[in-house]
């Protein structure tokens, strides 16, 4: 695929990445219930985090992707991969490895399949509140205009994940989360020294740019670095207003 670039992730997600994108399909199955086409794929070999299950990934083809008015067609994909890029660049874990490849319907994003946690499983509330507030971060940096509830997925590792995130990047605010009563308040330390260090980094930007370039527009690259050196320079979620923030029925 000539957008092999979106390969940049977390160095301890390097063979994975490989495998989710080039390890032969063995089935796929329709996920219900969504706005895009999305796939469920079992590929060849083993879940690492799961070795008595095959390993299997989401699959979003570009092809699936409904047209929308505010942003480019064919695009939505690649932003979730993109996403994925900056998580992996701030380490903060919190998008599942996601990369780009050629499916059954043709060329989309591939992301890790999570195992969610059990309904009756026990939850480190202070944990989760800490994970929601680096989450939170990320979508500012993305300018995130689709974080649902249904978008905050607990695996069965107590780890937070952010699934669905196509729909960022825009060049101009549009920030809308069920997160949205952090505004106004700081950065976690630990959060924000990881927003601090990679705005500061000009080795780290550089690569990651680079990334970002292939899967974004210039316009768009441009606005998510001003985003990172204004939440590094003032690390404050930002008041949204509470109708664009969030429409009421994310609650």
């Amino acid at each position: 695929m000539a957008r092999d670039a979106a390969a940049s992730g977390a160095p301890r997600d390097g063979e994975l990445l490989q495998r989710l994108r080039s390890e032969p399909i063995t089935g796929m199955g329709r996920v219900v219930y969504s706005s895009n086409a999305v796939f469920l794929l079992e590929l060849e070999g083993r879940d690492p985090g799961h070795p008595d299950e095959p390993l299997r990934a989401i699959y979003k083809p570009a092809r699936g992707e409904r047209p929308l008015w505010d942003f480019p067609t064919d695009t939505l994909h690649m932003r979730e991969a993109a996403a994925y890029t900056v998580s992996a660049a701030l380490d903060d874990g919190t998008v599942p490895p996601t990369t780009l490849r050629d499916g059954p319907h043709g060329p989309g994003s591939v992301q890790l399949f999570v195992h969610g946690a059990a309904e009756d499983a026990p939850v480190d509330r202070r944990s989760l509140e800490e994970q929601l507030r680096s989450l939170a971060a990320l979508d500012v940096l993305i300018n995130n205009a689709d974080r649902k509830r249904a978008h905050l997925l607990l695996a069965d590792d107590g780890r937070l994940h952010g699934i669905d995130n196509a729909l960022s990047f825009l060049p101009y605010p549009r920030q809308r989360t069920v997160l949205i009563e952090l505004g106004g308040e700081s950065l976690p330390d630990a959060v924000a020294e990881r927003v601090r260090g990679l705005a500061g980094d000009a080795a780290r930007r550089a690569v990651l740019r680079e990334h970002l370039s292939v899967l974004l527009d210039a316009a768009e690259v441009a606005a998510f670095e001003q985003r990172l050196d204004v939440l590094g320079a003032s690390p404050v979620y930002p008041v949204l207003d509470p109708w664009e923030g969030r429409p009421f029925e994310w609650w």
